[in-house]
């Protein structure tokens, strides 16, 4: 065996292995919406010797082979002189110093679909090399990618939890991503949404909404829809769809009456008591009276033929694993004939309102004999004020005698004398009395008398 190609395979082997320590870090694969853009991330390494002792990076982009043989004609994207081949227009995002070689396919089309591989050149030192071993396949669609819901399997959740949904779409595009909207959306709901970074560096929208379960979310479908903007006549929509359970106990629970809430004795009459709840089976009913300790019966339904004694307030109870619930009370009336309960009703009326008149009539008579006694009062207090008027009146008119005059005689000494008034004839007499020294003159009037009528 010859020394020579025993050499140059071990300069193959030299060679080989010191460019397999290069490499580029992009997805392995990419799906493109036709009509869109794609945006591939991409960053490679490369020896710092290459990187200080050049002026100029040039990225370059080669499609379906990374031979060099035809390299022009596989070329899509010419960094040294921005040249597009076979696209509207291509632009790498990255810099190439911080190897970062991030690109951007706009107006991706089907025919668009192979592998790419990126090549990366050094100018003035013009060393070259294409990342063979990291190819990078756009598959281009006309179709959305199908959207994530999380969690895929969500089991049926209590009332009043927090439930926690999300909805992520693929953004090839991030500079046109996709928007997310909610269907059926709960009261309670509060929805963030945002452009997130996955593992391979892809991005997607990430849609998140957090509610709290009600009763009336039960068996609701939720929607989640991502429509992708792109230069064809209509946008493209991708939509995902979930059927919410939530457990309660039971709700809206009411009674209907058949035939009607009033009946005449003998009819056959049924209420049924309606209610919601999940779950549903194996609800128990129990029926009730006002008035009437014990249940009636148990069962959705309760029938029986009315009689005088049927009518009244019925209401029953619904009860599943998770609680109960009371309805309300519904009125049976037997027409014809009254309840024991509508009679206590009308004589508690009737005694109450003759209570009601009796406190009246006490009340009125109470104040009635209060204001007599009060005019009483005041006629006695006038008649006092009169006879003090008239007393006054008298003295008043003796106002020529004085005090000393009107006292009564304190000894023997003092004499009163009386003078006598005749009204029997018109004649006028004097009198004169004289005492000790003192002279009273008296008048006697007399006034014509009258005759006698005879028989």
């Amino acid at each position: 065996m010859s020394v020579f190609p025993f050499m140059v395979f071990l300069l193959f082997l030299l060679v080989v292995s010191s460019e397999s320590k290069y490499n580029a870090e992009l997805p392995s694969r990419i799906t493109a919406l036709n009509g869109s853009c794609v945006q591939m991330p991409c960053r490679f390494n490369v020896s710092e010797n290459n990187l200080t002792n050049t002026e100029r990076l040039l990225g370059f982009w080669i499609k379906k082979n990374h031979s060099l043989q035809s390299l022009e004609s596989l070329v899509v994207f010419n960094g040294s002189s921005n040249i597009t081949n076979g696209f509207s227009h291509i632009e790498i995002l990255g810099n190439l110093s911080q190897r970062q070689c991030t690109t951007v396919f706009y107006d991706i089309m089907n025919n668009h679909s192979d592998n790419y591989y990126f090549r990366l050149e050094t100018k003035p030192s013009d060393w070259k090399y294409t990342y063979s071993d990291n190819p990078i396949n756009i598959s281009v669609s006309d179709v959305p990618q199908p959207l994530i819901f999380k969690p895929t399997d969500l089991k049926e959740v209590m009332e009043n939890t927090t439930v926690n949904l999300s909805c992520s779409a693929e953004a090839p595009c991030p500079k046109q991503p996709p928007t997310i909207s909610w269907s059926n959306i709960p009261e309670s709901a509060n929805i963030t949404t945002q452009l997130q970074e996955k593992p391979d560096k892809t991005q997607s929208v990430f849609s998140h909404m957090t509610f709290k379960a009600s009763y009336m979310d039960h068996r609701k479908n939720i929607s989640c829809t991502a429509t992708y903007p792109r230069k064809t006549s209509n946008d493209s929509t991708v939509e995902n769809t979930m059927m919410l359970r939530v457990l309660f106990p039971p709700k809206e629970t009411r009674i209907t009456i058949d035939p009607s809430a009033s009946v005449s004795v003998g009819t056959n009459v049924t209420l049924t008591c309606k209610s919601k709840a999940n779950p549903s089976k194996n609800m128990n009913y129990t029926w009730y009276k006002r008035g009437q300790e014990n249940q009636l019966d148990f069962g959705e339904q309760l029938t029986f033929t009315v009689n005088r004694m049927s009518g009244g307030w019925y209401f029953c109870k619904a009860k599943n694993e998770h609680g109960f619930q009371i309805s309300e009370e519904i009125h049976l009336i037997v027409a014809g004939s009254a309840s024991l309960e509508s009679l206590s009703l009308i004589i508690g009326c009737v005694v109450g309102v003759s209570a009601f008149l009796l406190i009246f009539l006490l009340i009125t008579l109470f104040l009635r004999e209060q204001r007599l006694k009060a005019s009483t009062i005041k006629k006695t207090d006038i008649s006092d004020q009169e006879k003090q008027v008239q007393i006054s009146s008298i003295y008043t008119n003796g106002a020529f005698v004085s005090g000393e005059e009107l006292e009564m005689p304190k000894d023997e000494n003092d004499i009163v004398h009386y003078g006598e008034i005749n009204f029997s004839t018109p004649q006028t007499k004097s009198t004169t009395v004289k005492s000790s020294g003192q002279e009273t003159i008296y008048a006697e009037v007399r006034g014509p008398e009258k005759e006698m009528n005879q028989d």
